[in-house]
């Protein structure tokens, strides 16, 4: 009896399991499928938001903003530099013009290349070519021996400042959506510093070293900025699309420990137009889909910086002119068509702190700017900072004692260094990430065939008529305004692509 229980009770055991298992199982298979459905992928734009503005974001603003900065100092100091080099080399107006334009040809030939090797290579590269190039050749440009020496070697440095809007590219793609429009126009802050720090360092060292030692000294910055580029990663969206998953993935997680918060639940979403990267290149900014933003874009771009530059360079030139209603009005001067040595204006200490003052004001024009964009989005204000640019600027045709024109320049400045930093910001939203770089780089690239004019308006023009040369920066402004005005999206808190 005993027995057969036992043997009942044994059989009945590995039965009783069999079903176990086959239910565990089941349970198994259902639990998989439900954890399988609550996964959900995430983009990198959300992994972003989840991980927000922290210590990441900080060291990745500092040396953006290093980066911007130096071109800033680049770019103005052949303002500087133009009325010196004149005397030095006893240059035409013409001659005096090509060396700043020599910058902005060199930035107009290679922008689209750079947006070109951005994308297929990534944004890093880049940012270390333009540090490299525009240093080493800055230093060179010191030592120039005449007017064709200096003229060739600026040209080299506007081959490498041609890749500067590409660190707008590249902090972009790092930023969370509530912060992009005031970290990126953060960013331009470090421009209006890098332009009033040139005009001081030109204030201390011109009177005493010399102009040779203030192009040394000005490139110094680039060389800090080659020093810390191993901290800077690659742009995780540049990873992703390139098909590099992995490595996205890892910047992610970087970014994640450095701000001490978590990644979103899920996996990260693979790139849906990496598909296109290589084939998506220029032909796409001219399709229907784009056709309009980038024209649009185009014409702001070109509008918006050879206004800006133009009247950066012209601050100069109105202070070493010789009409009765701008610059010099002791006598001094000279009508435009004498011998270098009768017109050779070299700018005083006065116009130094003039041009200093001129050049603060992009700092508070930039928090302006910053202000309006988070409070009434990027079209609305970038078309009233170009409006508006426009209504100051062609004021100074206006005959007003010094400090008159000092002042409306000091507004002119400010309201177009906001229109063309703002601009780069609109811009760099406008498109998506596989288009980005390279619709910057259009943009810029043909921007730089306007600023080309810059000088000749700024700095020969205004030899004829100081009215005619004010008047063509203010109907750029109007020009920009009403590309601004026109466009068919609004970016403000809107997801990157």
């Amino acid at each position: 009896m005993s027995q057969r229980n036992g043997l009942s009770l044994a059989h009945s055991g590995p039965h009783k399991s069999y079903h176990s298992v086959d239910s565990e199982t089941s349970l198994l298979q259902g639990h998989a499928k439900e954890a399988s459905r609550s996964i959900k992928p995430y983009s990198v734009q959300t992994a972003l938001d989840a991980l927000g503005f922290g210590i990441f974001q900080l060291k990745i603003s500092a040396l953006a903003g290093l980066c911007y900065m130096t071109d800033a100092m680049e770019l103005m100091l052949m303002s500087i530099l133009a009325p010196i080099l004149k005397c030095s080399f006893q240059l035409t107006s013409v001659q005096e013009a090509l060396l700043t334009t020599s910058v902005f040809v060199g930035m107009c030939i290679t922008s689209n290349f750079w947006g070109i090797v951005a994308d297929k290579y990534g944004r890093k590269p880049v940012l270390l070519m333009f540090a490299a190039l525009s240093g080493y050749f800055g230093i060179l440009c010191s030592l120039s021996p005449n007017f064709w020496w200096i003229l060739g070697l600026r040209f080299i440095v506007g081959c490498g400042l041609g890749a500067t809007p590409q660190s707008m590219t590249y902090y972009s793609e790092f930023l969370p959506t509530k912060s992009r429009g005031t970290c990126m126009m953060a960013i331009a802050v470090m421009w209006a510093v890098g332009a009033s720090l040139q005009a001081a360092l030109a204030l201390v060292v011109m009177p005493t070293l010399g102009w040779r030692w203030l192009l040394g000294l000005s490139s110094i910055p680039l060389f800090l900025f080659i020093l810390t580029f191993k901290v800077l990663p690659e742009s995780p969206r540049y990873y992703l699309f390139r098909g590099y998953h992995s490595e996205a993935e890892k910047v992610l997680a970087k970014i994640s420990k450095e701000n001490g918060r978590s990644l979103p639940e899920g996996i990260l979403q693979s790139s849906s137009e990496q598909e296109s990267v290589d084939g998506a290149a220029w032909n796409a900014l001219f399709r229907s889909e784009y056709l309009r933003i980038t024209l649009l874009a185009t014409i702001m771009s070109v509008s918006g910086n050879t206004a800006y530059y133009g009247s950066s360079i012209l601050t100069t030139s109105l202070f070493e002119n010789d009409d009765s209603c701008h610059g010099y009005t002791d006598g001094g001067g000279t009508k435009g068509g004498e011998t270098c040595e009768a017109y050779c204006q070299t700018l005083s200490t006065s116009d130094y702190v003039d041009f200093m003052i001129t050049s603060f004001s992009e700092l508070p024009g930039v928090f302006i700017s910053m202000f309006l964009m988070k409070c009434y989005g990027r079209k609305f204000v970038q078309t009233i900072m170009h409006f508006s640019f426009s209504v100051a600027i062609l004021l100074c045709n206006i005959c007003l004692p010094r400090g008159g024109l000092v002042a409306l320049l000091f507004i002119a400045r400010a309201l177009g260094n906001a229109a063309a930093q703002g601009g780069y910001l609109y811009i760099a939203e406008l498109f998506p990430t596989s288009l980005r770089a390279k619709g910057l780089g259009w943009c810029s690239g043909v921007s730089r065939v306007g600023i080309i004019a810059a000088p000749f308006i700024a700095q020969v023009l205004i030899k004829e008529s100081a009215y005619w040369s004010i008047s063509c920066f203010g109907v750029l402004g109007l020009l920009g305004g009403l590309a601004a005005m026109l466009m068919p999206i609004e970016t403000a808190n809107r997801e990157m692509k």
